[in-house]
């Protein structure tokens, strides 16, 4: 459902129908939103039901009124002019008691009978009865005026009627005004807390099956690359892709040898951390104990086991200097005494521990009492007697070596050590502190309790909070803070997650999820740390519950701070303009439409997710321009109430194809729509209460058009004028929906079947007959020109000049005034093809009268067009950005004797509007004077005058303008002129075609570029996608030889302008004004413009295949093709990376002094007796696949390893992985073994 957004202080979303009840939280939370609501009095709920509403509705309406309306009346009536923009609006001056009365009034409404004819002596007076309740617009205005004992509003009131009485009918009932209101009111207390949320998707819920149903203590993340890892309380560790794809687990046990089952653990899991610098996973337990797990491989194993500590750990913290990452790192832990420990690692990447080689495998124990003997890489530092009791958390600060830590003591709730002062800040909490988490950036520190509140402190302030946030209806077990967002996400009991703006103390979103473990009323489990924020890239918070784990997406990590001015986040389809509420109207690929007041420039009315997700390609209003039609790229047409964003229809689509042109015509009760389905489809439109509208393809007059329909213009009483692809453009005549004229047929032949039986010599063909308008090439209005490429195929010469005969018809356009006259030898319709503007005579055998060519640069096109009343002037908007104004009103009036009109009208005004293609131009009439309304892909939508072209501004800018005052406008500045930076920013972005979304290297491990298709000469290379329309065999261009010249090299064509196909000067030789059309060429203006796939591959595979291409290639040009000899040079299979860095081997002599181990002398080696054989077979590796052999095996033999049985735990094993290693093994999954104390 599409969500609708009011400016500033006004913002409803969809209306609810009067018979249905409204649940708003129900919808807020369909939409991935949860709003903040105040509970009103007992009258406004029993208005909400009096009206359909149920009592789920929250309104926020100030029990005291902004003014006394009496008040304002005495001085509105001491003062002769009364300045309404210093006062508030009309809706929001409404308040309880007025409600109440307008009630009234409109439930006592009894109107008048209306009189069709008045009586006689013989027959009495006819007359039409009214429907009570029912207003009129002088009813309306004086019940208003007679409520606020005022008639300052009354200006307002006809604005207000007309967006109330959205059918049309003149009469406005209680239920249509109590619903806007309604709507108003929930909207007004959002608008107070409104920002941008988060989380915008479903989040993802997964079940840790290898906990066996225990709780998940940890979530930590590791990298290189990014794997979440989750430690249930029993031990159970599982690794995980980004994606929420389960990768593999471990399990730590205490036996030796595990076959059973059963669990048989004798510890818990209190904490576990990441030490980034080397790659390890410190975890601790209540077996006294910390365990060191090394990451850097693909398997995990356990390398170090502090064992005998004085205290259970119970929570970590980990830092290090990231500039210099061997330095010294710090292992912070507070334990269940309420001391806090600091383990002091001086060269944490090299060694963690000073342990010599031992003979049997496992992990290296360290004894704590004997750490002493480890000085030379570690220290250890206690801060004892911190808390009271057993610490719940612990965080460093290393700006001034700043230590905080948590507990449930209402004494010591939060301790802040400051040691390089030696100061102590203490925090005093009723029921203590569970959870907390600190910005240094923000200076905040935010801490949550299990009563159920969530504070924020100022650090250094410990007697009171900067704020309490309430809202959670359980106890908080997590908090995280956003600093780019500058949001705190709190987690509590009931797995309810809350996002809290940090500056206005706010609630934005409620996040309710729906673990299996916690419905049924029943509350759910949770381990110690239950929930994780990951930074950039994956940008994800990840809380846990029992024995699953949910991942919600960041939809936004940041706050954009940019002075470019945009209408939209996404290139522009078009803007129309509305005369009877003087609004503008804009779509963008985003499926956004936003409604804009023409006089100011503010932003009225937004509708976001209007088509879901789809480009939003084509909008028009109704005659009425009461309702707003609007068409998307995959084929689906919606009919809105704008003013509320009530959607009122939803018509059918008759194929997954873009729509490209939709007409209205209300005295037929149709809608017509075209486009790349290549069909007029009608609608009926004579039922207002009919949801969904049935497609109806029986257009009598046949579909005619063999290729894509990309324009439609209606001129009254009864012309359709529909234009395609292959620039075929015929005139419908409505009533009898035959043809009336047909101005030019398109081309009769199929050239893609053609083009695809010559490509079959060379490859099969293997696509499918799939309708080539079904998405397959891009948007109509992103395709920059229509020029044939240089160095095109000669062979195809002859089948080209046939069939590829006129560009494109972009647009078509009717000049209404003139077709409405009696001249009938008068060009009344404009056409664009391919930047040359042609006008057409509709009747009589010579149609065309003329045309020229409207850009200044060749090869571009003009996607808009407009004339203003009486069709004296004709605007144009081309592909460079540029806006042009010509005079027509003596231009092709009637025809000439010796032929077309070639010459160009006067130009009236020509100015640069954009910095890339004007997908449209609209003209609209204003009491101020007459405007230009442009729309183009940059982004932006801009107001010029007309004759002039001085600018006015941009719709979404900050400061508004006022159309009566010239001084507010933009004039003289320019666009480019107001921000210089931004300026070059936008031209840069918009005029370099985007690498990711348009461009494709070359490769042979992807197909999609035949190897010989490049452009010839020194021209730049375009890189095209293989479409599974148009399919190019490889080909090379080469000049025309005779049998008298001597074969010459193939000469560089110069390129020449689109000119429009002259059928009658056109030779077979001249093939450079051929234009053949490449559906597959995308022109992305944008590189924030919406990815999608341009192959039937899908856009995921294809990034996936790209990346391995461009991989290849770069590893062939560096280091030639890969064989098998380069990576088994070492005498054992090595990954392609190691092998070919070090392309060659160096054979490496001994040196007769070389030092020697005392192992190694104890076993009869010498300086002299030591050869290359005997180091090459001595073992350096590690004895077990997942713990390091002792040293004892240092210069002895490596003996065949015996295949270990598969142990339970259920690793996913790859043979990638076992091929990597000399002798293959098999693993069902590596078991961590927890040893005895070696003494």
């Amino acid at each position: 459902m599409a969500s609708v957004t009011l400016d500033r202080r006004f913002s409803v979303l969809p209306p609810i129908k009067k018979e249905e009840s409204m649940d708003v939280n129900s919808n807020m939370m369909n939409n991935g939103e949860n709003y903040h609501r105040t509970e009103n009095s007992e009258s406004v709920r029993k208005l909400s039901q009096e009206n359909g509403i149920s009592r789920s509705v929250n309104l926020d309406i100030p029990e005291q009124p902004f003014s006394s309306i009496l008040k304002k009346t005495r001085q509105f009536q001491e003062f002769d002019s009364f300045d309404k923009e210093e006062n508030l609006r009309l809706e929001e001056e409404i308040k309880l008691h007025h409600l109440e009365k307008l009630m009234n009034r409109f439930h006592k409404h009894k109107p008048e009978a209306i009189l069709l004819q008045a009586g006689t002596g013989f027959f009495p007076a006819k007359t039409l009865p009214r429907t009570p309740g029912c207003m009129n617009l002088a009813e309306f205005k004086q019940t208003i005026s007679d409520v606020l004992v005022t008639d300052e509003y009354d200006d307002y009131l006809e604005k207000l009627f007309m967006k109330l009485d959205s059918s049309g009918s003149g009469y406005v009932d209680w239920n249509e005004f109590c619903t806007y209101l309604l709507l108003l009111y929930r909207e007004n207390d959002y608008m107070r807390t409104k920002r941008e949320i988060p989380f915008l998707v479903e989040p993802k819920i997964r079940h840790i099956v290898q906990n066996r149903q225990e709780q998940t203590t940890k979530i930590v993340a590791v990298d290189g690359p990014t794997r979440y890892v989750t430690i249930s309380r029993e031990g159970a560790i599982s690794v995980w892709y980004p994606s929420m794809q389960y990768d593999k687990y471990y399990i730590i046990s205490d036996d030796e040898v595990d076959t059973s089952q059963k669990r048989r653990f004798k510890m818990w899991v209190t904490d576990a951390i990441y030490m980034p610098n080397c790659h390890k996973i410190a975890i601790a337990s209540t077996s006294r104990d910390i365990r060191f797990f090394d990451t850097s491989t693909a398997q995990y194993f356990e390398e170090w086991h502090l064992f005998a500590l004085p205290d259970v750990p119970y929570c970590f913290d980990y830092y290090y200097d990231k500039r210099n990452p061997n330095s010294e790192s710090l292992l912070i832990f507070g334990n269940d005494t309420g001391d806090i420990n600091i383990l002091r690692f001086y060269k944490p990447v090299t060694q963690l521990f000073n342990v010599p080689f031992k003979n049997e495998g496992g992990a290296h124990k360290i004894f704590m009492q004997n750490l002493h003997e480890h000085s030379k890489y570690i220290g250890h530092t206690v801060l004892p007697a911190v808390h009271p009791e057993l610490i719940r958390q612990v965080q460093f600060v290393p700006d001034n070596d700043m230590i905080i830590s948590s507990c449930a003591s209402p004494v010591k709730s939060i301790v802040i050590s400051v040691t390089s002062l030696k100061k102590v800040y203490v925090f005093k909490i009723d029921k203590g502190v569970e959870c907390f988490d600190f910005s240094k950036k923000l200076n905040i520190l935010v801490t949550g309790s299990l009563d159920h509140n969530i504070r924020l402190w100022n650090p250094y302030v410990t007697f009171k909070p900067m704020a309490v946030l309430e809202g959670h209806g359980t106890g908080v077990i997590g908090v995280k803070i956003h600093e780019g967002l500058m949001q705190v996400f709190s987690y509590s009991k009931e797995a309810v997650v809350k996002v809290w703006d940090i500056k206005e103390h706010a609630l934005l979103q409620t996040v309710i999820l729906k673990f299996p473990s916690s419905i049924h009323g029943r509350m759910p489990e949770h381990g110690q740390f239950p929930i994780h924020l990951q930074p950039s890239p994956q940008s994800s918070l990840l809380v846990t519950c029992n024995d699953y784990i949910g991942l919600l997406k960041l939809g936004r990590t940041s706050i954009p701070h940019s002075d470019t001015v945009n209408t939209h986040d996404t290139q522009l389809c078009c803007a129309i303009y509305n005369p009877m509420f003087k609004q503008v109207a804009t779509g963008c690929d985003s499926s956004v439409i936003a409604l804009w007041d023409i006089e100011t420039g503010n932003k009225s009315v937004v509708l976001s997710n209007a088509h879901m997700e789809e480009e939003i390609t084509c909008m028009t209003f109704d005659s009425s321009y009461r309702r707003l039609l609007s068409g998307a790229r995959n084929g689906t047409i919606k009919v809105w109430n704008f003013q509320n964003g009530h959607n009122l229809h939803k018509l059918e689509a008759v194929a997954e194809a873009e729509v490209t042109g939709i007409m209205p015509l209300l005295d037929k009760k149709i809608i017509l729509a075209v486009g790349w389905s290549r069909q007029i489809t009608l609608y009926e439109d004579s039922d207002p209460d009919s949801m969904y509208v049935h497609a109806q393809q029986t257009w009598k007059g046949g579909q005619l058009h063999k290729d894509d329909i990309l324009t439609i213009d209606f001129c009254p009483p009864n012309l359709l004028c529909t234009a395609s692809f292959d620039g075929e453009i015929i005139i419908w005549d409505v009533e009898t929906e035959k043809v009336f004229n047909r101005l030019r047929k398109g081309a009769a032949s199929n050239l893609k079947k053609k083009i695809e039986d010559m490509s079959s010599v060379t490859e099969k063909s293997t696509e499918s007959d799939r309708p080539k308008s079904m998405n397959s090439r891009p948007n109509s209005r992103h395709q920059k020109s229509h020029k044939l490429e240089k160095g095109s195929p000669s062979q195809w010469q002859a089948m080209l000049h046939k069939d590829s005969q006129t560009a494109p018809v972009d647009k078509v356009l009717f000049l209404k005034g003139r077709a409405t006259g009696r001249n009938m030898e008068v060009s009344s319709l404009v056409t664009s093809e391919g930047g040359y503007i042609r006008f057409w005579c509709l009747y009589g055998a010579r149609n065309e009268m003329g045309y020229f060519y409207a850009p200044d640069q060749p090869d571009e096109s003009i996607l808009g067009m407009c004339t203003n009343q009486n069709n004296s002037l004709l605007v144009t908007g081309d592909t460079t950005g540029h806006i042009k104004v010509w005079d027509i009103l003596s231009y092709c009036i009637r025809f000439q004797d010796k032929g077309r009109i070639k010459s160009k009208p006067l130009l009236e005004a020509h100015w640069r509007a954009h910095d890339s293609a004007i997908v449209s131009v609209e003209f609209a009439k204003h009491d101020t004077g007459d405007y230009i309304i442009s729309a183009s892909t940059d982004k932006t939508a801009r107001l010029w005058t007309l004759r002039e072209g001085q600018y006015i501004g941009t719709f979404g800018q900050k400061r508004s303008w006022n159309l009566k005052e010239p001084t507010t406008w933009a004039h003289p500045r320019t666009p480019w002129t107001l921000n210089v930076d931004s300026s070059k920013k936008d031209t840069d972005s918009s005029t370099t075609v985007s690498d990711s979304k348009s461009q494709l290297t070359d490769g042979a491990d992807l197909d999609l570029q035949p190897e010989g298709d490049k452009l010839h000469g020194n021209q730049p290379e375009k890189t095209r996608i293989k479409s599974p329309d148009l399919v190019l065999p490889p080909v090379e261009t080469k000049t025309v030889e005779t049998t008298d010249e001597k074969p010459t090299k193939t000469s560089k064509r110069e390129p020449r302008e689109l000119r429009p196909v002259d059928k009658e000067s056109r030779s077979d030789g001249d093939f450079n004004q051929l234009r053949v059309k490449y559906r597959s060429q995308t022109f992305a203006f944008n590189s924030m413009r919406p990815e999608r796939s341009q192959t039937f591959l899908g856009i995921r595979v294809e990034k996936e295949l790209l990346r391995k291409q461009k991989d290849r290639k770069e590893r062939r040009e560096n280091f030639g093709d890969i064989t098998l000899k380069k990576t088994q040079q070492y005498g054992k299979l090595c990954s392609p990376f190691q092998a070919l860095s070090v392309p060659t081997v160096v054979d490496i002599k001994i040196p007769n002094n070389m030092p020697l181990s005392s192992r190694m002398i104890s076993k009869g080696y010498t300086s002299q007796n030591l050869t290359e054989d005997m180091v090459m077979n001595m073992d350096f590796s590690y004895g077990g696949r997942d713990s390091p052999q002792g040293g004892d095996q240092v210069g002895e033999p490596v003996a065949p390893k015996k295949v270990v049985p598969g142990s339970k735990a259920g690793s996913r094993e790859k043979e990638s992985r076992s091929s990597m290693r000399s002798t293959p093994r098999v693993f069902a999954a590596p078991t961590l073994k927890k040893h005895h104390t070696v003494a």
